[in-house]
């Protein structure tokens, strides 16, 4: 595939995966709900089946997979089982077939963003390079961490609470999700990134990118444009979705408008903060034309 059929496949999948986030309230309780998480995990991973070969190649790219799959999968079960490090809660069916207690399509999901989030690190501390360094080994695993937890911070209680794909069996201070569930995403994606950090330090070397040089500034956008759809789901259900009284499992009720708006400004002033960052940096960088 050329760089040009590529560059525009990426672009098709970033539009239509934000107008689909801001329908997505349209969708619900519609013959389309039962395909919504199907959607939101498919179009993120069909990008980053896209974008990676020509970031980090193939074989980088099948081993970043395999880490964030079994990491995640062990963490999740480990939880479901003993509550840590998330806490107690388990998952209902509306996710589809399961591998143990864990639904298959929640993998993906940590490794399409896991990706994202990497890369999202690497612009803000300036590094548009593929060398292994302590910036990449110390440094990248961190602050790409940060940047997943926003995603689950700006989404965990509409998808649970609400949607009730996950139950959270006590509760929890955060529109019914526990303060533990996102120290346990911390440790759970900063393992994903520091393991993968230590395999491409095993590596000694650097991997060239195979974008042209004239291009490199329109294939980094397209990695903070991901993330940046993202936000169209939180907004646009803060606009549009149904006000209902809910109530968790330990007996609080909470409005859902509540929670929706101010899921949508936790993601304004976290994830919008860090895509309108990466932008900047990108275009202001004198290393990318």
């Amino acid at each position: 595939m050329s760089d040009k059929v590529r560059n525009q496949a990426l672009w098709v999948i970033i539009l239509l995966f934000a107008l689909f986030n801001a329908l997505k309230p349209l969708l619900l309780d519609s013959s389309l709900d039962g395909l919504i998480p199907l959607i939101s995990i498919l179009a993120p991973v069909g990008f980053v089946l896209l974008h990676g070969p020509r970031q980090i190649g193939w074989t980088r790219l099948l081993v970043f997979f395999v880490i964030a799959f079994i990491v995640s999968w062990c963490y999740e079960s480990l939880s479901i089982k003993t509550g840590f490090p998330f806490g107690h809660y388990h998952y209902t069916d509306k996710l589809g077939p399961k591998l143990g207690d864990v639904p298959l399509l929640i993998m993906p999901a940590y490794y399409a963003i896991c990706y994202v989030s990497w890369h999202l690190a690497h612009i803000v501390l300036d590094k548009f390079d593929h060398v292994t360094d302590w910036l990449q080994t110390w440094a990248v695993p961190v602050l790409a961490g940060f940047i997943m937890v926003m995603w689950d911070m700006s989404m965990d209680p509409a998808r649970s609470t609400l949607a009730e794909a996950w139950i959270w069996h006590d509760g929890g201070a955060y529109f019914g999700v526990p303060f533990e569930n996102f120290m346990g995403w911390f440790l759970c994606v900063w393992t994903i990134f520091q393991l993968y950090a230590f395999y491409l330090r095993r590596q000694a070397g650097s991997v060239a990118s195979s974008v042209k040089a004239e291009e490199n500034k329109n294939h980094w956008h397209q990695i903070s444009a991901l993330y940046g759809v993202l936000l169209f789901d939180f907004w646009s259900m803060a606009a549009l979705a149904a006000n209902v009284v809910l109530v968790d499992q330990a007996g609080q009720s909470w409005n859902s408008r509540d929670m929706y708006e101010m899921l949508a400004l936790v993601s304004i002033f976290s994830m919008l903060f860090v895509t309108v960052l990466c932008f900047v940096k990108v275009q202001v960088s004198e290393r990318l034309r």
